[in-house]
C-alpha cells in the first residue's frame, strides 16, 4: 500500500491531515500488521485476553504507542519513515 500525496513537493507543501492519517496507518500496517491484530481483538475476545495471546497484545501496544509517536511526528519525519517501511 503506497500512500499518495498531494501535486506538490513534500518539502514546499504540507501534509493534510488525511494525509497524515494514512500515512501513519502505513507505516503501523508494514512494521506491525495492525489489521490482524485488531481483527483477532474484535472476533475473539476470548483469545485475545488469554494468556497465550500476551507476546500478540504486547507487540500491539507497541503498534499504539508507535502510533501516539507518529502523530506528533512533523511532515517530513512522517515521509522518511514511509520511504524507509517501503524500501
Amino acid at each position: 500500500m503506497k500512500l499518495e500525496l498531494a501535486a506538490t513537493p513534500p518539502a514546499v507543501g504540507k501534509l493534510s491531515l488525511r494525509e497524515r492519517r494514512h500515512a501513519i496507518g502505513t507505516i503501523l500496517e508494514a512494521r506491525f500488521s495492525v489489521q490482524a491484530f485488531e481483527e483477532v481483538r474484535r472476533g475473539n475476545a476470548g483469545y485475545w485476553d488469554s494468556p497465550r495471546n500476551d507476546m500478540a497484545r504486547g507487540l500491539y501496544g507497541q503498534a499504539m504507542r508507535e502510533k501516539q509517536r507518529l502523530a506528533s511526528a512533523t511532515d517530513a519525519q512522517l515521509l522518511a519513515e514511509i520511504a524507509a517501511a517501503s524500501a
